[in-house]
């Protein structure tokens, strides 16, 4: 099975209708290393063929396959709080299921990872919800690991410190972390740099999405193409040398508008190799 190189540039590509259109989607860009988003609407089962026709003769490597869920709303920070992840129990059951779909999937194409965003796992450990979160990743920890598969959560919607504290209280060695720096900047959090050291022992992908800080208290903050926001590259880049990082640099830009969207991914191609070349 190809793998791919220490610090290759990647891409966040969410499948389309067929394997076809998504990998036209993904030519454009030149690039081998996808995390495989699986929006909800895809049948997991009968997708299996289509993909594995369709990679059969393709160069792409598919780093991880990506969660989201029906009726998630990232909106404003409220709408994350009731309807993201697996915070609201009446989404969970459903939600829980489906990971494990996608997972099956995911291991029809050796594919290792599986991610999402569990939900603001709260900061004092005696809520019940932080109770119930901790079930909740051990439950799909354990399903993953019968696959030989990491269960990998997205960085943003809570601290580095707390991130870090329910990993130990989890207590699974395949529980891990896709760090996405501008995450903690949209949430409002400190430094990703510093954050990303923080959690450096429990990493296994990164991406490189960008963004700007809330213009207030309660809001969110707004990404930006990457190098029009907050997160220092190249010291990104650097921490990453420095804890021995192999996995791609995965390119996310969550922009509505294809034309603007395609742009930025040029762009954030065209910085990271600069940046990488001043670095490593």
């Amino acid at each position: 099975m190809a793998t791919v190189e220490p610090m290759e540039i990647g891409l966040v590509v969410w499948a389309e209708k067929t394997a076809d259109e998504t990998l036209k989607f993904i030519s454009q860009f030149r690039l081998r290393a996808i995390q495989l988003g699986i929006p909800p609407s895809i049948d997991c089962a009968s997708a299996v063929k289509d993909w594995k026709t369709t990679l059969a003769n393709s160069p792409i490597v598919l780093t991880s396959a990506v969660c989201c869920y029906e009726g998630e709303d990232y909106s404003n920070l409220e709408r994350v709080h009731e309807s993201v992840g697996f915070t609201n129990a009446k989404y969970r059951p459903e939600r829980i299921a489906r990971t494990k779909e996608i997972a099956s999937f995911a291991r029809e194409f050796g594919i290792r990872a599986v991610s999402c965003h569990i939900g603001f796992i709260p900061a004092a450990s005696a809520e019940p919800l932080y109770a119930e979160l901790i079930d909740v990743a051990r439950d799909l920890c354990d399903a993953m690991a019968k696959n030989g598969q990491n269960f990998v959560l997205e960085t943003g919607q809570e601290s580095a410190p707390v991130l870090l504290q329910f990993f130990a209280d989890v207590d699974r060695a395949n529980l891990k972390i896709n760090f996405d720096p501008a995450n903690l900047i949209l949430y409002g959090y400190s430094d990703p740099v510093q954050a990303l050291k923080l959690l450096q022992q429990h990493v296994v992908s990164v991406h490189c999405k960008d963004g700007r800080s809330p213009a207030g208290a309660g809001l969110l903050g707004h990404e930006c193409a990457l190098g029009d926001g907050e997160v220092d590259f190249p010291a990104f880049i650097r921490q990453l040398k420095q804890m021995n990082y192999t996995g791609p640099l995965t390119i996310e830009r969550e922009e509505p508008n294809l034309v603007q969207k395609t742009a930025d991914i040029h762009t954030a191609i065209q910085r990271l190799e600069a940046w990488k070349a001043q670095v490593l």
